[in-house]
């Protein structure tokens, strides 16, 4: 009797994250460090930026990144946005992404594909008589972790780890951003 593991074990994995990153502005301009930004899917909050040592927003560039059109001094972010068998009811493929900075929606929209993603969000400041967007109808954002008991703070992608050549991919992508971050808090 053949016992075939790696079917066992493809089954219990959860699906990694969709990672979204790149530039943030307001009105334009680069945004403070710490800046919020929230994903959601369908209203719910799926994920949220993260920058340096676990610090939750926005983080300066301190260098160039002409391929993801990032320059020194632009605002820069990460969001994992977690996939539904991580967080019942967030990413599954085709899914319609949406964000939050600092409670304003982006103009931007993006699509969960389970695989690191660039995307530079803008947000405009609302004029009088507008409002913004809130996340779960009128509910306090809160974080997924909360949710699935996941740890955010050893900074380790375990869903690379588990994900196979997609995962080296992105390996990768965190790799550079947290040399980034690491750059950013240097300085």
């Amino acid at each position: 009797m053949t016992l075939n593991l790696n079917s066992a074990t493809a089954q219990d994995t959860p699906t990694p994250p969709t990672t979204f990153f790149g530039t943030v502005t307001l009105d334009g301009h680069s945004v403070s460090d710490g800046t919020t930004v929230v994903a959601l899917i369908d209203g719910k909050v799926c994920g949220e930026g993260q920058g340096a040592s676990g610090r939750k927003g926005t983080w300066t560039a301190t260098e160039a990144n002409p391929e993801y059109g990032i320059k020194s001094g632009d605002s820069l972010y990460a969001v994992d946005v977690f996939s539904d068998s991580q967080v019942p009811g967030c990413g599954t493929d085709g899914a319609t992404v949406t964000f939050l900075i600092a409670g304003g929606p982006a103009l931007q929209k993006g699509v969960w594909k389970g695989y690191p993603t660039p995307l530079n969000l803008t947000v405009a400041t609302p004029h009088a008589g507008e409002t913004t967007a809130t996340p779960g109808g009128g509910e306090t954002p809160t974080s997924p972790d909360s949710e699935t008991g996941a740890s955010g703070d050893s900074g380790f992608p375990w869903w690379a780890a588990v994900a196979g050549g997609a995962g080296l991919v992105a390996v990768a992508t965190a790799a550079a951003l947290w040399q980034a971050r690491r750059t950013a808090r240097r300085n």
